[in-house]
């Protein structure tokens, strides 16, 4: 039998955590640290066990590690390289000369809508691509957790988005297939009761309705209950509540 497993393996990336699966069984790192980079050591040491040997890899990064970014609506059709340097401009008007080294994917839109765009430290992004490589894996995707989440929504989706894990909440609208807003917040325990009032201080800055249907994916917090309003459809994604912390997006 080869070394290399056909199956790919798993990794989600999270303050303090890593979680590593595949068919065979999950292992979770931790450390003290919350940075991307002080996962790699972990990462490193975990993936020199045969156990996880494969030849695809698919990293999930948790929210507290990526950036996202809504342009204005470019009002024309752009080439791929158009895309990225408005996404560029548009994080660099939020974040400063610190968005330079960045690394960007784009999620085009219809021209009368922004583009929507998610970055990543470049520096950690290239040593996580030199990791993997030396441990075998050659097939590799590096992805944000909400395009990953983003697929467990309803095709027809219309509202508001509350894309939650420990410590972060990310609030997305959208409507008729594109998406129209969004906004990213570090959250306690308490989010839950927050939630209402977040989703209606965003619609104020949107053209969304303040309160039409809300899907709350939580992932990694326990169980959750609906939030006590009236002037919302409030809907749960399914989820394991029982799965904590990075093993939760890992398994998204």
């Amino acid at each position: 039998m080869s070394r290399w497993s056909a199956e790919p393996l798993r990794i989600a990336l999270a303050p303090g955590e890593a979680a590593l699966l595949n068919p065979r069984g999950t292992r979770v790192l931790t450390t003290h640290a919350r940075s991307a980079a002080s996962l790699l050591p972990l990462l490193d040491e975990a993936l020199s066990d045969p156990a996880w040997h494969s030849r695809r890899a698919e990293v999930v990064l948790s929210q507290h590690f990526v950036r996202h970014v809504l342009t204005p609506p470019p009002g024309k059709a752009l080439r791929r390289n158009e895309e990225a340097a408005l996404v560029a401009a548009s994080l660099r008007e939020i974040y400063g000369d610190e968005a330079a080294h960045w690394r960007i994917k784009v999620h085009s839109q219809p021209p009368q809508y922004g583009l929507l765009g998610a970055a990543v430290d470049e520096s950690f992004a290239q040593e996580l691509d030199a990791l993997l490589a030396r441990h075998g894996f050659r097939d590799v995707s590096i992805r944000p957790l909400a395009s990953i989440a983003a697929q467990h929504l309803p095709k027809q989706f219309e509202g508001w988005w509350a894309l939650v894990e420990p410590g972060w909440l990310g609030l997305f609208g959208g409507a008729n297939g594109v998406w129209q807003h969004l906004a990213g917040q570090p959250v306690d325990a308490d989010w839950i009761t927050a939630l209402p009032d977040l989703i209606k201080r965003e619609a104020a800055w949107s053209t969304l309705p303040a309160m039409p249907a809300v899907w709350i994916q939580a992932l990694g917090v326990g169980a959750v209950s609906t939030p006590v309003s009236d002037n919302a459809r409030w809907q749960m994604l399914p989820c394991d509540s029982q799965i904590r912390g990075a093993l939760a997006l890992a398994g998204i």
